[in-house]
């Protein structure tokens, strides 16, 4: 039987563990901002069956669910635009998921985006309502 990974070109595989790479850097650029804005990191690339929140984060009564999309070219267009109705509708699922697994009914619950490209950073708060 015949190895199926050698069926790959080395290339692809070298591709999806840059993008990996790119992805988790632009995920540790919108950690620290938000710990330096005082923000406590819950959690970091939290699933949920087959889906996946980049950061939850907290402060004071809100928590926050964070999608970060990291560009290294805006060729697909900017990462904020991946954040389509399929994807808003995966966070909010495992968003409701984790809310009732931690018992955090008593906080304000927002959703925020953060896009990055080379060196420029948009993070928006409220991106989107449950």
């Amino acid at each position: 039987m015949k190895n199926r990974m050698s069926s790959i070109p080395f290339n692809i595989r070298k591709d999806n563990n840059k993008k990996k790479l790119i992805g988790k850097a632009g995920e540790d650029r919108v950690a620290g901002h938000l710990k330096a804005d005082g923000w406590k990191i819950l959690e970091r690339n939290f699933r949920y069956h087959k889906k996946e929140v980049d950061i939850i984060a907290c402060k004071d009564d809100i928590i926050t669910f964070v999608e970060v999309k990291t560009r290294k070219s805006v060729e697909f267009g900017l990462g904020l635009e991946a954040v389509d109705k399929h994807k808003r509708k995966n966070i909010l699922g495992v968003a409701r998921y984790y809310i009732e697994l931690k018992k955090l009914h008593d906080f304000n619950v927002r959703f925020d985006v953060a896009s990055i490209y080379r060196t420029s950073f948009l993070y928006i708060e409220d991106a989107f309502q449950a």
